[in-house]
Parts: structure tokens; C-alpha cells; sequence
């Protein structure tokens, strides 16, 4: 009993204490760490709501500086000519880059002579009329909030900006530009307060709600709490602080954002406090265990002449003992092998070995969530840290793809897919190993995560030529192909799910290096930069017109070169242009000469995607070479007399359109103009310019005489004539009249008529 006094009583009151003072100091330090990551991460997302925001004064910049939208804004009256188009043009590609963009005016004297929206935000009159009222009780060169209910009845909240020219005596405005972001679809896109009290919060200097995400403040509220409103006043950029309000405690982050709006974030302190809770059970538990290990010491040292437990918990807790087959590396101690405490050891041992294969999947599960986690509020399993730990330690991720995933499932067993993904698994931890500790963990049946702790920074060549050997192997001994990203290094722990989610989306540009590639992650960041690439497809076409199948692969491959300097998404899209102009020539050769809809897009887009690498495309381009070199030939053998009768229908019902000439109809017919002119004038008797010309004149008559209200100018411009001058010299050759005295004379007739 004195000796188990005095190995029990003693250590036990120390353990409580350390416990006590070690819950206390975790405590303090994680409250800090919430505080500066909340206020870091929102600091991070104010930088994204800040570019949007920013966008709006450059493109608004853009505009007022633009020499055409200056012409278009100067003219009294609106005529839509050529500087009005190139302005048009100018509006429709700054909606087109920002697709948070809700829309562009261009107004003058109460109405808009420019209007553009994304296809999002559709604009009825109602829509209209407000962007103008808005326009003129707005202040120039401010950021202002318009909320209003769209057309499919959801609620929008705008953020615009307005300017233009004043009156210098009246005040008024005259004309001027308003730009519209959606800066609620935005806010809704960035934050996502996925728990019940969190609150994302936008709002101006007056603390008058802008935007609101999650339960609480709503839009166009205004702030009345005065802890709020200190953040607000605060002269710091970030700033973090545990506040009490609505009768709660809560950790509030404010940033103070460019352009005079503040970005706030509440989140209950039950959510901070839980990380907390959780510990202090851990802290209980560690105490009640260390307190019961204690009492067992302490009664097997007081009972050593007695008893041999501890001989037993000796054998049964050394996890060394148990070898990767279930048997022991050591031989159950005589002293125990006498007692009935044998079978209790043995049974322990087996159920070690049970126990060590469900934690090593339970492991993998854990650290395949924590890499995968969307938020940044994912926690880093404590195991890996213990395991690999060690001071300054440098951090490579590097995420393995199987290239070919698609075969590997449809050709294989499920036991050949998991011998596939262990042999994986092994030749990577082989070949990493001199490198430093390594640590290679399945994400799911396509991807895998390795992560590499070294003491220095490994070359990323160095990695790249490692990765390389790898792939030879695996290739060599499962005939798999694989492609990988890989990270920067940093060092510690901090950052392992952020790395492997850089990681991971490095190998989508495999699309553009091709089968095999390892791409990193300055390589995937350069490419992101290079997102603005025109690309020109005239030769493209005019090869595949004139049926040279070496050149169009020439040029297409050329193309496909310079695809490869340009981001992901360029490329993508660029090639879907590039599809979109073949198949309208495709379509046109079928005498289909409508534009190709979003559901043609749609349907194009997803073809171009079963592909996965960017030279795979010329599979679909090839056949469509194919089909149009063969309708080509069938074309040129065919007889083209019945392109004049086909002509002659499409003039009556588009005579209107003043860019029909011989070569616009030739080409549609894709037959010289010559010929079409030599054609047309056999078979109708007329030169084409007569046969239009007339045609527009007789039309013309009819309306002069039926819409007596419509003026000479229009009536002009309904038949296809961009000149009134020439118009009516024309109409005289006709009628040897001007239009006007042909009006008055049949008014003349119709009057004596009645008389």
C-alpha cells in the first residue's frame, strides 16, 4: 500500500495540473489562430470582390476614352452607321469578357442609343426604362446600389457606376454611359455560409447594407449595432475581434476595402469554440488515461511478486511485436505462458493487427477529405503532423492521374483495378523515398495524393525527371499511363489541401502538353495569364473550301500550336470557334444559312470534350473535312442552273437587306460571281443589279402609296437603300418621278375618285 501511494497519489496530481494549464494555453493560442485566419481568408475573398468592382471603373474608363462611343454620343440624332456598329461592337465585347457583368447603356436624351446585357440578365422595356431613370438620378463616377426584381422574378442587386457630359448652365445630364455588375451573384458565388448564425456582409461607409449572404442582415438594411460600427471606423485594413451581439458571442472580421465598401464576416463563437470543446474532452481524456495508466503501474510495481500483469501489458502493448503477417516477433514470456493471461495476449495481438489495417483505411479516408475539402476551414489529421514533423521541414504535393481511367474500368476486375492502384502506390514511395519521407495516399480511383517532406527545397526538375522514371515503370509493369501535377513547395504543414487542389487542377493542362505531361504549378499559373488569344481561322477555311487536305491539316495544326500558348479556357474556346465556323459552312453547303443557337454550341462543346487532349480534336475536324470535300465534289458535278431560281426566292423575301450584291448570293451558292452573274441574267433575262433594283422600286411604290404616314427616308431604308439621294434618282429612271410627286399624283387620283 505504500508503495502504491507513492507511485500513484504524486504523478496523478501532476497530470491534472499539466492538463489544466496545457487546456488553458491551447485555448488562448487556437482563439488567436481563428481570429487571424478568418480575417486572412475574408481578406483573400475582399481582393476578389475588389477586382470585380474595379473592373467596372476600368471598363467605364475604357468607354469614355473610346472614339467611337464619342461619336455615337455627339450625333443629335440616331442613325445607326458605321461608328454606331463599331461602338456596339466595343459594348458587346466588354459584357462578353465579364460575364458578371449585367449590362451596358449608352444613353442620350432619355433613351439609349447602345445597349448590351449578358444573356443572364434579360432586359424587357420595363428594365429599360429603369437603367435610364437610374442613369439620371445617379451621381457620375460613384459606385451605386440598384435592387430590383428580374424578368424570371428573381431578385437582383446591382452595383453601378455612371458617366458622361453634364449641361454647363442647366446642370443636367446629357448623355453618358451607366454600367451594371451583379454584385449580389458575386457575393452569393464567393461566400457560401453554409452554417446556421454565419453571416457574409458588403456595406458602405454609412454601414447601409449592400449585400447580404446567410441569415441576419438583409439588403439595404442599415447597421445599428455600435461594435459593428467601430470596425467600420477602425483605420485598419483587416480586423478581427470575438464581440458580443444579438445577446451572443460571435467572431467578427472586417476588411476595408478600395472604392469605400466593407466586407464583414459573423460567425457564431460556437463554431470557433468547437476545435476548443473538442480538446478539452481530448484534455479529460488524456487525464482520466494517464491517471488510469498511472493506477495500473502503481498496482502492478505493488503487486510485482504476485502477479505478472506486467510482464503481460508489456508483451500485448509493444505494437512492434505484432509483424505485418499477425505472428509474433517474440516469444510470449515464460512467466506469462504459466498463467491464463497467455490467451489473453495472444488474442490481443490478432486484434492489434485488425485494429492497425482499419486505422491505416480510416487514415487515407481522413486525409483524402481534408485534401479535397472546398473551405479553407479543413483540419490537417494530427497523426500526419506527428509522423512527419520535424524542424523545417519543406512541403511537396503532387497529384497522380491515371490517364486512361476510362479503359481501366470497362477491361479490368476489380482486384486487377486494386493491384493496379497498390503497385501505384509502391513504385512511387520507392522512387520518392532518397528524396525524404514520402507519403502516397489514393484520393479516389483516378487521382493519387503524394505528398513529399524533405529537409531542403527539391528542383522541380529534379521532381519532374523522379516522376518520369515512375511513369516508365508502372507503364512497363501494368501498362497504365498517367499524368501528374505538381505544386511549389513551401514549408510546414499549413498548406498540404491548398497545394494538392493546385496540384490537381495543374493536370487539366494535359489537355494542351498532351498524354504523359507533368505540368507544375508556375507552369499552370503562366498559362492562366494567357487568356487572350484571337484566333484567326480564314486560312483555315479557305483551305478547306478549295478541298486541300494537306494544307487544312497544316494550318489546323498550326493552329493547334498556338492554342497551346494560351490558357485552358481559351484554348477550349477557341476551338470551339473554330468548330462552330466549320460547321456553319457545313450547314451552308446544306443551304441552311441560320446562325448556329446555344443548343449547337451546347452539343459542339460537349463532342469537342470527349477528347482529352488537345491533338485528339483533329479526329472530329479530319471526318468534317471528309464530309465537306465529299459534298464539294458532289457539288461541282452537279448542275447549278436551279442556284438562279433559288436566288430569285431568297431576293423576294430579303430585298431589304442593303449588303445583297452577285457575290453575296455566289457565295452562299459557293460559285463565282461571275458565273452566277452569267447564270442569272440566261435564265431571267435581267442583269442582277435590274432585277433588285426593280424589285425595290416596285415595293417601294407600294408602301408610298399604302403608309402615306412614312417619311421618304424611311421608306428608303425599308427597301434597302442607305442613300436617299440615289434612291430617288432611281426611283425616277422608273417612273420618270421623284417618290414624292408619285405619292401626290395617286392621292390626286384617289380624291378625284371619290369625288
Amino acid at each position: 500500500m505504500n508503495m502504491f501511494s507513492a507511485v500513484f497519489i504524486l504523478p496523478a496530481i501532476c497530470i491534472f495540473l499539466a492538463c489544466v494549464w496545457g487546456f488553458f494555453w491551447f485555448r488562448a493560442s487556437r482563439l488567436e489562430t481563428e481570429k487571424t485566419n478568418d480575417s486572412n481568408t475574408l481578406y483573400i475573398s475582399s481582393l476578389m470582390v475588389n477586382d470585380y468592382i474595379d473592373m467596372v471603373g476600368n471598363t467605364m474608363e475604357v468607354l469614355r476614352n473610346d472614339a467611337y462611343v464619342k461619336k455615337a454620343l455627339a450625333k443629335p440624332d440616331f442613325v445607326w452607321d458605321g461608328n454606331m456598329s463599331v461602338a456596339a461592337q466595343e459594348v458587346l465585347n466588354m459584357v462578353m469578357i465579364e460575364p458578371m457583368f449585367q449590362s451596358i447603356y449608352i444613353l442620350k436624351d432619355d433613351e439609349y442609343r447602345i445597349k448590351c446585357s449578358n444573356p443572364g440578365y434579360p432586359l424587357d422595356e420595363r428594365a429599360d426604362r429603369m437603367m435610364i431613370e437610374t442613369f439620371y438620378q445617379s451621381r457620375f463616377g460613384k459606385y451605386e446600389v440598384k435592387y430590383y426584381i428580374d424578368v424570371y422574378g428573381k431578385s437582383r442587386t446591382i452595383l453601378y457606376m455612371t458617366g458622361g457630359e453634364q449641361n454647363p448652365i442647366t446642370g443636367e445630364k446629357e448623355s453618358g454611359i451607366i454600367i451594371g455588375l451583379d454584385i449580389g451573384e458575386i457575393m452569393g458565388n464567393i461566400f457560401q455560409a453554409e452554417r446556421e448564425g454565419e453571416q457574409y456582409l458588403l456595406t458602405d461607409e454609412a454601414g447601409n447594407v449592400v449585400c447580404a449572404c446567410g441569415d441576419g442582415y438583409i439588403k439595404g438594411e442599415q447597421l445599428q449595432e455600435e461594435a459593428i460600427l467601430e470596425f467600420l471606423n477602425d483605420s485598419e485594413i483587416r480586423h478581427s475581434e470575438m464581440t458580443v451581439l444579438w445577446g451572443g458571442k460571435y467572431l467578427v472580421s472586417c476588411v476595408n476595402m478600395e472604392n469605400g465598401f466593407y466586407l464583414l464576416h459573423f460567425l457564431p463563437y460556437k463554431y470557433v469554440a468547437s476545435s476548443i470543446v473538442h480538446m478539452r474532452n481530448t484534455f479529460i481524456g488524456i487525464v482520466l488515461l494517464l491517471v488510469l495508466l498511472v493506477l495500473l503501474f502503481a498496482f502492478g510495481m505493488s503487486n510485482w511478486v504476485y502477479s505478472p500483469i506486467d510482464a503481460a501489458i508489456q508483451t500485448t502493448n509493444s505494437v512492434a511485436a505484432v509483424s505485418p503477417a499477425g505472428e509474433s516477433s517474440e516469444k510470449i514470456p515464460e512467466r506469462v505462458g504459466r498463467t491464463e493471461l497467455a490467451g489473453v495476449v495472444q488474442t490481443y495481438r490478432i486484434m492489434v493487427q485488425a485494429m492497425n489495417d482499419m486505422n491505416l483505411q480510416k487514415e487515407q479516408k481522413e486525409l483524402a477529405r481534408y485534401l479535397c475539402g472546398r473551405t479553407r476551414q479543413g483540419k490537417l489529421p494530427e497523426w500526419v503532423e506527428e509522423t512527419y514533423g520535424k524542424a523545417g521541414i519543406h512541403s511537396t504535393v503532387i497529384c497522380l492521374r491515371i490517364s486512361d481511367m476510362k479503359d481501366l474500368q470497362e477491361n479490368n476486375t476489380e482486384e486487377a483495378r486494386i493491384f493496379v492502384h497498390r503497385t501505384i502506390v509502391n513504385v512511387t514511395e520507392q522512387a520518392l523515398k532518397p528524396l525524404g519521407d514520402v507519403l502516397v495516399n489514393p484520393v479516389d480511383e483516378e487521382y493519387t495524393a503524394v505528398i513529399l517532406f524533405a529537409e531542403r527545397k527539391v528542383p522541380t526538375e529534379e521532381l519532374t525527371e523522379t516522376i518520369r522514371e515512375i511513369f516508365s515503370v508502372i507503364r512497363d509493369l501494368v501498362h497504365i499511363g498517367m499524368d501528374a501535377g505538381i505544386s511549389n513547395g513551401k514549408e510546414g504543414f499549413g498548406e498540404l489541401a491548398e497545394m494538392y487542389q493546385l496540384a490537381r487542377a495543374a493536370t487539366a493542362y494535359r489537355f494542351m502538353y498532351g498524354i504523359d505531361a507533368i505540368v507544375t504549378e508556375e507552369q499552370m499559373a503562366r498559362k492562366a495569364l494567357c487568356g487572350k488569344g484571337n484566333i484567326d481561322t480564314k486560312n483555315l477555311l479557305l483551305r478547306l473550301k478549295e478541298g486541300n487536305r494537306e494544307k487544312f491539316k497544316e494550318e489546323y495544326f498550326r493552329i493547334m500550336d498556338e492554342l497551346r500558348s494560351y490558357s485552358i479556357q481559351t484554348a477550349q474556346d477557341g476551338l470551339l470557334d473554330m468548330a462552330a465556323e466549320i460547321m456553319k459552312y457545313y450547314n451552308s453547303l446544306n443551304f441552311h444559312f441560320e446562325t448556329l443557337s446555344r443548343n449547337d454550341y451546347e452539343k459542339l462543346a460537349v463532342e469537342l470534350g470527349k477528347f482529352g487532349y488537345l491533338d485528339d480534336t483533329w479526329e472530329w475536324f479530319s471526318g468534317m473535312q471528309d464530309k465537306i470535300c465529299e459534298m464539294l465534289t458532289r457539288a461541282k458535278q452537279a448542275d447549278r442552273e436551279d442556284v438562279v431560281d433559288k436566288a430569285m426566292a431568297y431576293l423576294r423575301e430579303n430585298y431589304a437587306d442593303p449588303n445583297i450584291s452577285a457575290q453575296f448570293i455566289a457565295e452562299m451558292y459557293h460559285i463565282t460571281p461571275s458565273y452566277f452573274s452569267r447564270l442569272f441574267n440566261e435564265r431571267s433575262g435581267y442583269a442582277f443589279p435590274d432585277y433588285l433594283a426593280t424589285l425595290r422600286i416596285e415595293e417601294a411604290g407600294k408602301i408610298l402609296v399604302r403608309e402615306t404616314n412614312r417619311s421618304i427616308q424611311e421608306i428608303c431604308e425599308m427597301v434597302g437603300y442607305t442613300n436617299a439621294s440615289y434612291f430617288t434618282a432611281t426611283f425616277k429612271k422608273k417612273y420618270g418621278m421623284t417618290p414624292g410627286q408619285f405619292r401626290r399624283n395617286h392621292m390626286d387620283s384617289n380624291e378625284n375618285l371619290h369625288q
